[in-house]
């Protein structure tokens, strides 16, 4: 199962901005949909990595900017694939790369410029 953070419009969207999870099969069927969990934490990020091994997925599709240390660490541990994509497009649309230290750095960047 996958999980994948969308907005309103059910584009990919960062973790920490996203209105809703998904979980999906392998073959796009959405199996769950649940509010982002994100939306009401202090820790944006890891909520949503945390809420995505709550449901069981066995892999998470985090857009462009949504990975910071600590959510990538929570996957990690649990074994969860990770895989990159761009945001504010649809997941039909989506060219997946594995993940990077790069987006890694990056991601923490910009989750910490959200609580200044």
């Amino acid at each position: 199962m996958i999980c994948v953070p969308i907005d309103e419009n059910g584009n990919l969207e960062e973790f920490s901005k996203a209105k809703k999870l998904i979980i999906i099969d392998k073959n796009g069927k959405v199996l769950q949909e649940i509010e982002n969990p994100a939306i009401k934490s202090k820790m944006k990020r890891p909520a949503v990595a945390r809420a995505c091994i709550e449901l069981n997925a066995d892999e998470v599709i985090a857009p462009h900017g949504s990975l910071c240390l600590p959510s990538y660490r929570i996957l990690k541990s649990k074994k969860v694939k990770i895989m990159i994509s761009n945001k504010g497009i649809r997941l039909e649309e989506a060219k997946l790369r594995p993940v990077s230290m790069g987006e890694i750095m990056y991601s923490s960047l910009i989750a910490i410029s959200e609580r200044i």
